[in-house]
């Protein structure tokens, strides 16, 4: 056994190792129980926010809905020309930003109007063709 071995083995030296080590599992020990003793707040708390969140949904949704409708019908006024300029431009936009390496969401938010002015389109009622007209020839 070596010199240093045998100090490393010395009851002092060994006793204060075992303290620190019983001091680090104390530690642990008081954090797991505060964390525990937290835990039924958190989770009323966690309760309340998702009620409240759920209470809100159906009226979101209408809203939502509500806003697509006019949002639709507005776009259903407009000419032909002028819709397929809007979803082209927005389709370039997304395009672009997809060949530019941005962000999917990015991405995304550029080709959403191509496609709310894609079911106005879509969902345009018919329209009448007009009555043919005599040219007097």
């Amino acid at each position: 056994m070596t010199i240093e071995e045998s100090q490393q083995n010395k009851p002092g030296h060994l006793t204060a190792i075992v303290q620190r080590v019983s001091g680090s599992v104390r530690a642990v020990r008081n954090g797991v129980a505060n964390l525990v003793g937290r835990l039924p707040a958190t989770a009323k708390a966690t309760q309340a926010g998702a009620s409240n969140l759920m209470g809100r949904v159906p009226a979101t949704a209408r809203a939502t809905h509500a806003g697509l409708l006019a949002t639709t019908g507005a776009l259903q006024q407009l000419p032909d020309t002028t819709l397929r300029s809007l979803a082209a431009s927005s389709a370039g936009l997304g395009a672009g930003l997809y060949l530019a390496g941005k962000n999917r969401l990015l991405v995304v938010a550029g080709v959403i109007p191509a496609i709310v002015v894609g079911a106005a389109i879509a969902w345009r009622p018919a329209r009448k063709a007009a009555a043919p007209t005599k040219s007097g020839l």
